[in-house]
């Protein structure tokens, strides 16, 4: 019988071959007596399948070629008795059960399709009927139709789209959701619509989106399934919206297709799903004015990072390409899954912060809210670029193969760019442009979905972890004459700990030792200071003195030049940038933030703060008076950023910004900041 965690064990074991035991348990946060268990339970379930067992060869396994090919090419059909769903899974798959129902439904039908006891499918009716009352749907019961779902059309939809979402990214939700077809006897038709779509695709001239394709399929399966049972109706802004759209007629055929008889609102349904699943629309409206929307967001980015980006170009036209399909999902009330939300917050939490305030724009623009979701995936599009790096000519030769998106693309392409310094990444590609590029043209591919190749697959993640990263470059460098990254592997040193210590938390132990021995090498794991670390005592001034906005930025930064934080060069460079660009430093109520690019003279990560009693005119503007500069070196373009962060929250805040202005001395600005940062921990 298989659970969450034997499958999640196949999963890591086909997809990664070469980890060792002591990883894989890391990986899946396993005791050895859990992974014991765990691994006798997968090789039950294969035996019943008639497929050879999983071997354990000393500290790694040998998986059979047999396996690896059912599992990837999604053939391992597993009996209902042979799964056992979480119960997150549990809820959404009771929901889609009863959203394509063909009869009423009692509760004996829910502990049939889960395999579980009564009590277990009463309390989990309970907890789904809770999350469909935040959806804006009702499960409700009477004893003649049973179960059913109760509230608008559209709002079923949409809980339907999140379950399917939800349930792609875990192990067992592909199981689940053919087990919910196979309990109706509906026919699974995805295969026929895939190639529907991948048709309608090129005639239309348009690129879906590899995961959000996965997702539509099942979603118009699902629709199919579910068709004409009640009236769908949908606001007037969105249909008016929607029929403005070159792809209506896409959206058109795509009813034909799927439904006897068509209805202009399931047209204009249908074409919100394909706008929300697709980029490189050549035509949408209003493109002018998403346009603007996109150049502001990058002003915005730049202003709150402190990061002029040198590729602009390029980075507006792949951010008008995510822009356009986030704009129809925000206007049109389309769920995103976003399954590297909690890994973004956690490991780049300060970009994701500013980010979320550069989005102000599009918020504006559409008048609504910007979800955590959306929010990540812009992060991760603009984290490829804050985070990137000038390399030296490389030796080998690799490409990418991302279908998730642009922005998962970027940020994977830009990782493995300081992972592997001497590799040198051709553009990313789809796995149908791979096969018309000749493999002479690289030497390794790195993919986040397996692919079959002559030249070695390295499979990866979009957003990669230290442990995975740790184990990328292990695994490269076997193949490859590449530098190994520590001397010593990580899994003789954890052999050794464990010899003669406990270690409380293997996986936090394991993450620590790879994070300090490749804290010289990454920028992205080096220490980010703290806003009350960067500005001390000794880098804060005031004045009485009348000067004009060149004399202010020279003497805000002379703390910095005594110091050797930086040249003259630098101090110069920040004027000549207000000179060229404007008063872009003036980032509102009266506060300057001077800076320029770290390759222009900083030798140190450092800040400096003047206050001035006799507001500034910065290029002599009357709209532009300042009364407090503070000067940003940045070494690069991600260690200031958590400062950065603490200083913007500090701004913001009318109360904090009076008492800093206030303020008559050094040490006072500095207890300011303190509780700050303290109140922050």
């Amino acid at each position: 019988m298989f659970d969450h965690k034997s499958l999640q064990l196949l999963t890591q074991m086909v997809n990664y071959p070469k980890l060792s035991i002591p990883e894989l348990r890391l990986q899946l946060n396993l005791s050895p007596r859990q992974f014991e268990y765990t691994l006798n339970k997968l090789n039950a379930g294969l035996i019943e399948l008639e497929l050879p067992k999983i071997e354990v060869i000393e500290m790694g396994f040998k998986i059979d070629e047999r396996v690896k090919k059912y599992w990837k090419n999604e053939e391992l059909s597993l009996g209902r008795k042979q799964l056992v769903f979480q119960e997150n899974e549990r809820l959404y798959l009771i929901y889609l059960y009863t959203y394509i129902r063909r009869e009423p439904i009692s509760i004996v039908h829910y502990q049939s399709l889960l395999q579980v006891s009564r009590n277990t499918a009463l309390a989990d009716v309970k907890k789904l009927r809770a999350l469909c009352q935040g959806e804006g749907v009702k499960l409700d019961y009477n004893r003649t139709d049973g179960f059913k779902l109760e509230g608008e059309e559209r709002h079923k939809r949409r809980f339907a789209s999140v379950c399917i979402g939800t349930l792609l990214q875990l192990p067992m939700g592909r199981p689940g959701i053919k087990q919910v077809m196979d309990s109706w006897k509906y026919e699974d038709a995805s295969t026929t619509i895939k190639q529907q779509l991948t048709d309608m695709a090129h005639e239309y001239q348009v690129v879906f989106v590899g995961n959000r394709l996965d997702q539509l399929i099942y979603e118009l399966l699902f629709l199919q399934f579910r068709y004409g049972r009640n009236a769908l109706f949908l606001p007037v802004k969105q249909t008016e919206l929607i029929q403005q759209q070159p792809l209506f007629l896409m959206g058109k055929k795509l009813s034909a297709y799927l439904f006897n008889e068509v209805h202009e609102m399931e047209i204009v349904y249908l074409t919100i799903q394909l706008l929300s699943a697709t980029q490189g629309v050549p035509h949408i409206y209003p493109s002018e004015e998403l346009n603007y929307v996109s150049d502001e967001i990058i002003r915005e980015v730049e202003r709150l990072t402190l990061v002029p980006f040198k590729e602009k170009p390029i980075l507006q036209s792949i951010l008008y390409k995510h822009l356009v399909p986030a704009y129809f999902r925000i206007m049109c009330e389309v769920p995103l899954s976003n399954p590297l939300i909690d890994t973004i917050k956690a490991e780049h939490d300060a970009l994701f912060k500013l980010v979320k305030q550069a989005l102000k724009p599009l918020s504006d623009f559409t008048g609504e809210w910007i979800s955590d979701e959306e929010v990540g995936y812009f992060t991760i599009l603009f984290g490829g670029h804050v985070r990137r790096l000038e390399l030296e000519p490389k030796v080998y030769r690799a490409t990418i193969v991302c279908p998730n998106g642009i922005s998962s693309s970027m940020m994977l392409r830009t990782q493995l760019c300081q992972l592997f310094p001497g590799v040198h990444f051709t553009e990313s590609h789809s796995v149908a442009e791979l096969k018309k590029i000749s493999p002479d043209s690289y030497d390794m591919i790195f993919s986040t979905i397996y692919l079959e190749s002559s030249k070695p697959v390295y499979l990866t993640r979009p957003l990669l972890t230290a442990l995975e990263e740790d184990y990328l470059q292990q695994a490269v460098a076997a193949d490859f004459d590449l530098p190994v990254p520590s001397a010593v592997p990580i899994d003789e040193l954890m052999a050794t700990i464990r010899k003669h210590a406990t270690i409380k938390s293997e996986k936090a132990l394991y993450t620590d030792l790879t994070n300090h021995l490749r804290q010289m090498r990454s920028i992205e794991r080096s220490h980010s200071p703290m806003l009350s670390e960067l500005l001390t005592v000794d880098k804060i001034r005031f004045t009485d003195a009348p000067l004009d906005w060149k004399e202010a930025i020279q003497l805000a930064a002379k703390p910095l030049e005594e110091q050797n934080y930086i040249t003259p060069d630098y101090t110069q460079a920040m004027i000549n940038r207000v000179l060229e660009i404007g008063a872009f430093i003036h980032v509102g109520k009266g506060i300057a933030i001077p800076h320029a690019r770290p390759e222009q003279g900083v030798q140190k990560l450092g800040m400096s703060l003047l206050r001035v009693k006799k507001p500034v005119l910065l290029l002599d503007q009357p709209e532009h008076a300042i009364d407090m500069f503070i000067c940003l070196a940045a070494i690069d373009n991600k260690l200031h950023l958590k400062a950065l962060t603490e200083l913007t929250s500090f701004l913001v805040n009318d109360d904090s910004l009076n008492r800093l202005k206030e303020a008559t001395t050094a040490d006072e600005i500095i207890a300011m900041m303190q509780k700050k940062g303290d109140d922050k921990k």
